[in-house]
């Protein structure tokens, strides 16, 4: 199975499990990405200790192998990743061609580890594009699960949707 299969097939079981194991129709998995959007350029490393950056104009100081990319539905894109203090940050691009400033996720049990073993993954919730989920392993390796509602709102740090 190639990564791309192979990255859909998780994205649906993150889906499926956000959703209460219930499929709610076609299109249910994310379009999370590893990789940043061609105006974001490469990562660059900045430390001996695993932080890492992107070139202007998206910016910011991160655990390598933490981030995760998402194309919004108005083909904008959104980045998540873990932050140096293990906290999920996230920067998206706006219609006007600007930049969001970097928001930290609401805090509580928001604490991220293991980068580059799928620490950071992004699931829908439901049919609407703008209901996701940002997901990341706690230091116990547990997942946990922040849900954006299409409202703009999150829902704060849990261990299940439920």
């Amino acid at each position: 199975m190639n990564q791309k299969a192979f990255r859909a097939s998780v994205t649906l079981a993150s889906s499926m499990v956000l959703a209460g194991g219930l499929a709610l129709g076609t299109g249910v998995s994310a379009q999370a990405e590893d990789e940043p959007p061609p105006q974001a350029g490469e990562l660059v490393e900045v430390g001996s200790n695993g932080d890492c950056t992107f070139p202007a104009p998206w910016g910011g100081r991160f655990l390598c192998k933490s981030s995760v990319w998402y194309k919004l539905p108005n083909r904008h894109n959104q980045v998540f990743v873990i932050g140096t203090n293990n906290r999920v940050y996230s920067r998206w691009s706006s219609p006007g061609g600007g930049m969001s400033s970097w928001t930290e996720l609401p805090k509580k049990n928001g604490f991220c580890y293991h980068p580059g073993q799928r620490s950071m993954d992004v699931a829908w919730v439901g049919g609407n594009k703008w209901n996701f989920a940002v997901t990341c392993l706690a230091k116990n390796s547990s997942r946990w699960y922040n849900e954006r509602y299409a409202n703009g709102n999150w829902s704060g740090w849990r261990t299940s949707k439920y």
